[in-house]
């Protein structure tokens, strides 16, 4: 990899971590130079490729700037349900549990709110025309959704409540892939046998709100991709 593919590929890492935040002013490029170590020409290949890309914008005298991000090229959302209808089954699902707790430190960084403040956290099994395919827990902040815990989940969708009751729309999720093997808890809920081989997904969720992301949700799911093929589809426009 070429210095400006690694400066190039540093920045879009920092937007989608969402430290480089929409509008907000990047490094400058003698900043950048000091840096990497590199020459002026290797920064300003690397930031006018993310210019031409949309990624980035300049402004005169002012310096570069973070694009807006309805102007980036995204990822359809799928929920679960919709992902198993598309694959011509029946979806449902069962509520197991939903509780409040006080966030780690890890839950803390990842919705962006202080250790201890109090989180929902909503533990659901998800079918397939009867067949249990995942089993996922999603954790929110509960300062953000108050009440939550009056809805039942078992008929209605998480995503359809925040939307009518809390006019919170999911924008973009940051998802983590790793192939692991069920252990006997999860395998029972599955109904499967232990080290049966699953999907695991470790997400955060973000909603759009003054074209600033925040991050609303923090899931994980265990998939038996057997049931339910798990894909991404990527619009060019």
């Amino acid at each position: 990899m070429t210095k400006y593919e690694v400066i190039k590929n540093e920045i879009k890492e920092q937007i989608e971590d969402n430290i480089l935040k929409p509008n907000q002013v990047i490094a400058s490029e003698n900043e950048m130079c000091r840096h990497y170590d590199v020459s002026r020409v290797t920064v300003r290949k690397a930031i006018d490729e993310l210019c031409a890309e949309g990624i980035l914008y300049r402004i005169k005298g002012k310096g570069c700037f973070v694009g807006e991000l309805k102007d980036q090229k995204r990822s359809h959302i799928y929920s679960f349900t919709e992902a198993v209808k598309n694959e011509g089954k029946t979806p449902s699902k069962k509520q197991l549990s939903l509780k409040t707790m006080n966030a780690d430190a890890y839950l803390a960084e990842k919705l962006q709110i202080t250790e201890g403040d109090e989180v929902y956290e909503i533990r659901s099994l998800y079918y397939a025309d009867g067949v249990p395919y995942s089993l996922n827990t999603a954790v929110l902040p509960a300062e953000r959704f108050p009440k939550l815990d009056f809805f039942d989940f078992n008929n209605r969708s998480l995503y359809e409540v925040l939307g009518s009751f809390f006019h919170t729309e999911m924008y973009r999720v940051r998802q983590t892939l790793e192939a692991v093997t069920a252990d006997k808890e999860i395998a029972q809920m599955l109904e499967r046998k232990e080290s049966q081989p699953l999907l695991k997904i470790k997400a955060v969720s973000y909603s759009l709100e003054e074209n600033r992301e925040i991050p609303v949700e923090y899931y994980e799911a265990y998939i038996l991709t057997e049931i339910q093929n798990y894909y991404v589809e990527k619009f060019t426009v």
